[in-house]
């Protein structure tokens, strides 16, 4: 009688899913994969999620935007889904807010599920442009997936002053992790860390790694757990060398594109002494100093001159003048880029 009764109990199993502006719970599943077909509580853990909404369909239906945006390798490519997924899907507050989710599972394998909502397939987050950041992690792994790319990788995220966890992609250069996770710029696993700490005012306390294979279907793979002493090792610290490379590197951008512009170093020091007329332009980049790895350089570079020339008074100055220098400093965790525009 008793085994007959604890038979029938039932298992309870209560899955969380909350969400702020960067952050979102997602918690390994806690029963076997599904050998051949998705049950529909696969849909709310991250890992099975990924299998199941992953597959050759949706990658066909990808593969317009995914060729659109490869570049000629995976920092170009990595650094432009950012970009893209910026411009095309917003944060889903209202997911965010639904009341946690509740899955029971009966004997028979009957399975009940209440509150919540399913992490989205890749296809149905970019139809209706928006999601929580599982739904971004699942979009960013199969747009590299959509490139070609075989491998790729993902965390779950634990912070030690928040019930909330959060998920992002990665991609491995080098032998080093790189972080891809909503909006640019990506960042090294120092850089992450101290995002998290600084800027949103969280500590991780640990990071649940998982390697996730492409091959005309997704496999993941639970590979280690990371903790703050495995992000810290991996930071880059910002030097004088980096700002003056990234100062030639927006230069060159300049001239490449303004070829009546020249490069002149003695406005360097901001002084006008010997022109008729300037005009200085500054644009501060939060935490960009912070952020920046030299493994994505060209990107940085690019970025920055992007948004430079993006100001419509800045363009018209650029057309008009004939002598520039672009300064580059960090501010404690800021980038300043200083232009100074010259006619004679």
């Amino acid at each position: 009688m008793v085994s007959y009764i604890m038979h029938l109990k039932i298992i309870a199993i209560i899955l969380v899913i909350l969400s702020m502006a960067s952050g979102c719970i997602s918690h390994p599943r806690v029963l076997p994969p599904p050998t051949e077909t998705c049950g529909e509580s696969d849909y709310y853990f991250l890992d099975s999620a990924i299998e199941c909404t992953i597959t050759a369909e949706e990658i066909k239906a990808l593969l317009p935007i995914a060729n659109r945006l490869k570049g000629e390798n995976i920092k170009e490519d990595a650094w432009g889904i950012l970009e893209w997924e910026e411009k095309r899907i917003e944060y889903d507050f209202e997911k965010a807010s639904l009341s946690p989710t509740r899955i029971t599972t009966y004997p028979m394998e009957k399975v009940e599920i209440s509150g919540g909502s399913k992490i989205q397939r890749p296809s149905e987050t970019i139809n209706i442009g928006k999601g929580i950041c599982t739904d971004y992690t699942v979009l960013t792994l199969a747009l590299l997936f959509a490139m070609n790319y075989s491998e790729a990788y993902t965390l779950e995220i634990n912070f030690e002053n928040d019930k909330m966890s959060h998920a992002a992609a990665l991609v491995k250069i080098n032998g080093r992790f790189f972080v891809l996770d909503q909006k640019p710029p990506v960042m090294d696993l120092g850089s992450y860390y101290l995002h998290w700490k600084k800027v949103e005012g969280k500590a991780i306390s640990n990071a649940t790694l998982y390697r996730v294979l492409w091959s005309n279907g997704t496999k993941v793979e639970k590979i280690g757990t990371l903790y703050p002493s495995d992000f810290l090792k991996e930071d880059y610290a910002f030097t004088n060398f980096d700002a003056n490379r990234l100062a030639l590197g927006v230069m060159e951008m300049i001239e490449s594109e303004f070829p009546s512009l020249k490069k002149d170093g003695k406005l360097k020091n901001n002084r006008l002494i010997g022109y008729s007329s300037g005009k200085r332009w500054v644009m501060t980049f939060p935490n960009f100093a912070m952020y920046y790895n030299p493994e994505f350089h060209e990107q940085f570079v690019s970025y920055i001159y992007s948004r430079l020339k993006s100001a419509p008074e800045v363009l018209a100055d650029l057309n008009d003048y004939e002598h520039f220098w672009v300064n580059v400093e960090a501010k404690e965790d800021d980038l300043k880029i200083e232009l100074v525009l010259a006619r004679r």
